[in-house]
């Protein structure tokens, strides 16, 4: 697990003076490259001319980050399959309570198509065992391959 300090900056927050969601969203991201660096994907994705992109995301916001509070993301792995590497996000207040979490569907990328997630694994060098996913995330799994795309609006 990847974790990081932060605190909620003026800018990050909307006229209701709490962090606004697309904001979060972004700091995520942020959280994620970190990550990255830190387990060699970043100079693997640079090495290979890939690309790291977010194929889908399921979040919750549950407590508000008010301007100059501070906070610490948490970052991991949750598991992966054939094509998606499913990244959990958290953000916790210095109480404890989180005020939000998310899970990212992302993959790596090269010409537009997944690198095979086989492919990235034995790249990075990782030997441990694929990690079970938590009955909620296999479910939200489950659901996302029975979503019709593109959607009928």
């Amino acid at each position: 697990m990847h974790v990081s300090q932060h605190w909620a900056r003026p800018s990050d927050c909307d006229i209701f003076l709490e962090m606004n969601n697309g904001r979060i969203l972004t700091l995520y991201e942020f959280g994620r490259f970190q990550a990255s660096v830190r387990m060699g994907l970043w100079a693997l994705l640079k090495k290979r001319k890939w690309g790291f992109a977010v194929a889908g995301t399921s979040i919750r916001y549950r407590k508000r980050i008010t301007p100059f509070e501070r906070y610490e993301m948490r970052t991991k792995i949750a598991t992966w399959d054939d094509r998606f590497v499913y990244i959990e996000q958290g953000m916790f207040k210095r109480s404890g309570e989180c005020a939000s979490h998310v899970l990212f569907r992302t993959a790596v990328v090269k010409g537009g198509r997944a690198v095979p997630t086989a492919e990235v694994i034995e790249a990075l060098g990782i030997t441990t065992p694929r990690p079970d996913p938590a009955p909620w995330v296999k479910n939200w799994i489950d659901a996302e391959a029975t979503r019709n795309w593109p959607p009928e609006l």
